[in-house]
């Protein structure tokens, strides 16, 4: 069956979305949010000094401070589409707006909720770009605290479900009678309801589910029949135990009784929030087989929800450490690594030293990560051996100790304290430093290997990109003035270098449309010096035009490659009609 059911591009397969426009953005939203969360501290330090009516008085410039960082990145993610992390930022927004009428509420546990919560929309925004399948609904743990901060009457997990909302009859098999309004069904439903409601009884959601699906064939429009097959599959997943009788099922089976009593006393509509949060529901609820759901899958079928996988939004995804303790465990691995080096290289007067920097990293990494302790106590007894021997390590015990750390630099650079690889991986060169140390010679394991290579790879393109910056920016510096003064030719003579060297450095990384967009820029840029054009031929045929549009694409593209090589590849083309560099556009066909 073709429906015209479009979910936004976040619920689908993040490979298919262009992620232009959010790497393009996402920078200056760290910095919102930053700025926002020191506001928010600042006006906290000087509202525990003051005290009554001083506190009334205080200045609210820093609040006002805040909510304007947040509300310019909401508009900015709602500029890139995605609708879901700007709704939690308008949120963000609305709890400051409520300190700055109530200057009492913003407090130390108030602004840790909202900077806990910027820093999960960070963090789920970088999975996206990473291209990690995510979904925006593993952010309801911290929107539902942040509208609790904002007092509203609502938080459901299907907020943040952004599928547009259509009527679309699921069609499946009559399977029982018309039943008809009436207080007979009103004294069932409400008999059913309070059964499911207090003891999740699997027959009752059955019964309530064979009544939908026979006031199904009781109404003869297309929104209501639809709306009680929806609520039949709900009650199905419900009896099957397919979903748990949770607070938020609990509210839709009342609201499910209250629709009925109103559409009995005559109203001509269901609710759409309603069926969109039943369908929500029903995402959740997956059968082994679609014959042991026929209604439930009968339903999911009909607005494609197979393409949605479960989330469990009771559960924190995106909790994550105050930046702070994330850059100081770097800072400390970095010292740690310089020093354990100096060591291995026979310095024995940094012993103390090295003592002193891997307890603070054991320190971090214990903090951080709590089931990390073994190896936190293998590196301090490695440490501890080495001090006390004052000799330098053995080259296979300096290099296992190396290895730790390097592991342990890629961990934080993208720490997720439930990746259970995190724990096997620490537990298992806690037994390599204790076997190193007994003097055991190791093979390494495949996933050091890889943890080598990624290393390498990451150091390689990082210094790739930094060059590529560097450029960049003599580019638009050199242009720039001569943009400002097309009479002195003499500010392009670096550029046509400048470009070849650019060039050079992008056809290396395989990125064919870009070094072809910088060689048409150079050959631009040798014609206004070797030709007597003028600066207003130029400007008129579009030449300085282009040079600029090419280099806010390779400003993109530069940007991109710090976080999707890959994608940066495939997601510009350079346009050799127009002479330009454009990312691509990506469209999202209806689902059928």
């Amino acid at each position: 069956m073709t429906t015209n059911a479009k979910p936004s591009t976040e619920d689908l397969d993040v490979s298919i979305m262009d992620l232009s426009p959010l790497a393009w953005v996402l920078d200056e939203l760290r910095k919102s949010l930053d700025n926002a969360g020191k506001a928010l501290k600042r006006f906290v330090r000087e509202a525990e000094q003051a005290q009554g009516e001083e506190l009334a008085a205080l200045d609210a410039s820093q609040l006002r401070q805040a909510r304007q960082q947040l509300h310019q990145a909401a508009g900015a993610l709602d500029m890139v589409g995605m609708t879901a992390p700007a709704l939690i930022l308008r949120t963000m927004e609305s709890g400051v707006q409520r300190f700055i009428q109530s200057p009492a509420l913003c407090t130390d546990e108030s602004s840790d909720k909202i900077e806990m919560a910027g820093l999960a929309l960070t963090a789920y925004l970088e999975d996206v770009m990473a291209g990690k399948p995510v979904s925006a609904v593993s952010l309801f743990p911290q929107y539902r605290d942040i509208q609790g901060l904002v007092g509203a009457g609502r938080a459901h997990p299907a907020d943040l479900w952004m599928f547009e909302w259509r009527w679309l009859e699921p069609e499946l098999p009559v399977t029982v009678g018309p039943t008809a309004y009436g207080d007979a069904t009103r004294h069932s439903l409400d008999r059913l309801t309070l059964k499911l409601v207090r003891s999740a009884d699997a027959s009752a959601a059955q019964n309530l589910c064979d009544m939908c699906l026979g006031l199904a064939q009781t109404d003869t429009g297309v929104e209501l029949k639809t709306f009680w097959k929806i609520a039949a599959g709900f009650f199905e997943a419900l009896a099957l135990r397919l979903l748990k009788v949770d607070v938020y099922a609990k509210r839709a089976i009342l609201r499910i009784l209250l629709q009925y009593a109103n559409l009995a006393r005559g109203m001509p509509h269901a609710s759409d929030r309603l069926a969109q949060d039943l369908l929500f529901l029903c995402t959740q609820a997956v059968a082994a087989r679609a014959s042991d759901a026929p209604v439930l899958s009968a339903v999911r079928a009909s607005y494609g929800l197979e393409r949605f996988q479960p989330v469990d939004y009771e559960a924190p995804q995106f909790d994550r450490f105050a930046p702070a303790l994330i850059t100081q465990a770097r800072k400390r691995i970095g010292s740690a690594k310089e020093s354990w080096s100096s060591v291995t290289a026979g310095d024995l007067s940094r012993f103390k030293v090295v003592s002193d920097q891997f307890s603070l990293v054991t320190d971090s990494l214990v903090k951080l990560h709590p089931p990390s302790e073994l190896l936190a106590q293998a590196l301090t007894r490695v440490i501890e051996a080495t001090a006390v021997s004052r000799q330098a390590p053995s080259p296979d015990l300096g290099l296992e100790v190396a290895t730790a750390l390097l592991y342990l630099e890629a961990a934080f650079d993208d720490l997720d304290p439930k990746d259970t690889q995190l724990t096997v991986r620490s537990n298992r060169l806690a037994q390599r430093l204790d076997s190193a140390r007994a003097g055991q010679e190791l093979a390494p394991d495949s996933w050091m290997e890889a943890l080598y290579r990624h290393h390498n790879d990451k150091q390689t393109m990082e210094s790739v990109v930094n060059e590529l910056h560097s450029l960049l920016v003599h580019l638009e510096t050199s242009l720039d003035s001569y943009f400002r003064t097309p009479e002195n030719k003499n500010l392009l003579s670096d550029v046509p270098g400048q470009l070849e060297r650019m060039r050079g450095v992008l056809a290396v990384l395989n990125l064919e449309q870009a070094a072809l967009a910088v060689a048409h820029m150079r050959e631009l840029v040798e014609q206004m010096l070797q030709t007597a054009i003028t600066a207003q031929e130029a400007r008129a045929a579009g030449t300085f035009d282009r040079l600029g549009n090419n280099l806010g694409a390779l400003s993109f593209l530069i940007d991109m490659l710090n976080y999707q090589p890959a994608l940066a590849r495939k997601n510009f083309v350079y346009d050799a009609a127009k002479g330009e560099l454009r990312a691509r556009t990506t469209e999202i066909e209806p689902q059928t």
